[in-house]
């Protein structure tokens, strides 16, 4: 055995000897995590972490080692915040909105026993996922109606997530007022602007002006709060029960199977199910986007569906948004032999289509 070996050898010892040992404090952090949620504490304690790194770092005697040692505590003590966050993200599911959002009735659905946290908008939701605050995210994604929700689409190339699952919610558009309030007493109507698109048909025989508002829910909670007859929102149903509101008229979306799709967010690609999407950008060259459409027929795979996007912050260029029939590995041979027509490739996982 040459010097080499031998020094991979004693390498390969404290490794296992870490192993065992990282083990063991994970246990304890586990005891320490329990401690900080049942006190309110938080997950992160400047002045602990410092003490830490301070006492340990002295115990190093070469001096050689000591500024590495301080580094490697230092991911650790990431590591094991991390590692906390996940814990207490387990069974968090975030959406965007008020109660009696869309959202929030979808969320509740595909989890009826889990706790649930709001944020302002769909970015938040994004953001809470990816900073572990939340296991799950559920986005809308898509309406038979008005199309996709462009924000959600630039947000799936910004942020590091999958989708886990897709679920379809049929959705019944409500004009909601104050009691009281009758239509021809309405002028003005608040809801968001997907909600105001699927019901522009109803909306113009009203005459009335359109104002939009972040989400359908927090609409309602205006109009009820101004406890004034020309203000109407456009909602589900169960805002009228959650708001103290009227429903002046319903299913007033332009076609009667109105429904949206929803989109579970996490953080772990999934690798099975009936569905696959990928995001790309294509080369600059004649007939690069075909080549791509030829790459998936050549794998014999149904493509759903391929919608373009612009990209921000650079002028009429555009990247795609492609959904895809087939298991995990015809997809993902399919994606690697697109590449070589790509400038970038980003798949969102092989998900399930769920429904009400």
């Amino acid at each position: 055995m040459n010097q080499l070996e031998k020094a991979r050898q004693t390498i390969d010892q404290i490794d296992e000897e870490m192993a065992s040992l990282y083990e063991r404090r994970m246990d304890a952090v586990k005891e320490v995590l329990a401690y900080k949620k049942e006190n309110g504490l938080p997950v992160f304690d400047e002045t602990r972490e410092q003490a830490v790194i301070d006492k340990n770092s002295v115990r190093i005697q070469n001096p050689e080692y000591q500024e590495f040692y301080k580094d490697f505590l230092k991911k650790l003590m990431n590591n094991s915040k991390d590692y906390q966050r996940t814990l207490l993200s387990q069974h968090v599911i975030a959406y965007a909105g008020v109660q009696g959002a869309f959202s929030q009735i979808a969320a509740a659905r595909l989890f009826p026993n889990d706790q649930k946290l709001n944020f302002k908008n769909f970015e938040e939701v994004f953001k809470a996922v990816v900073d572990k605050r939340a296991e799950w995210g559920v986005i809308p994604f898509e309406n038979t109606n008005s199309g996709l929700v462009g924000e959600v689409l630039d947000a799936l190339l910004e942020y590091p997530v999958y989708i886990q699952e897709v679920y379809d919610l049929k959705v019944e558009q409500c004009l909601l007022g104050i009691p009281g309030a009758t239509l021809k007493d309405v002028e003005w109507v608040y809801s968001k602007d997907q909600a105001l698109m699927q019901s522009r048909n109803f909306l113009k025989q009203l005459s009335v002006q359109t104002i939009s508002y972040p989400n359908t829910a927090m609409a309602a909670q205006y109009v009820a709060s101004q406890n004034d007859k020309t203000k109407a929102a456009i909602g589900a149903k169960e805002n009228a029960q959650l708001y103290g509101l009227e429903i002046l008229a319903s299913q007033i979306e332009a076609h009667t199977e109105n429904t949206t799709r929803f989109l579970v967010i996490g953080l772990q690609p999934k690798t099975s199910g009936n569905r696959s999407s990928v995001l790309l950008t294509v080369q600059h060259t004649s007939g690069s986007l075909a080549k791509i459409i030829e790459v998936i027929a050549r794998h014999q795979i149904n493509m759903e569906s391929i919608q373009s996007r612009p990209i921000k912050g650079r002028p009429f260029e555009y990247f795609f948004f492609v959904e895809m029939d087939g298991d995990a590995a015809q997809v993902q041979a399919c994606i690697e032999d697109m590449k070589e027509n790509c400038e970038s490739i980003k798949s969102l996982g092989t998900y399930s289509l769920g429904g009400q």
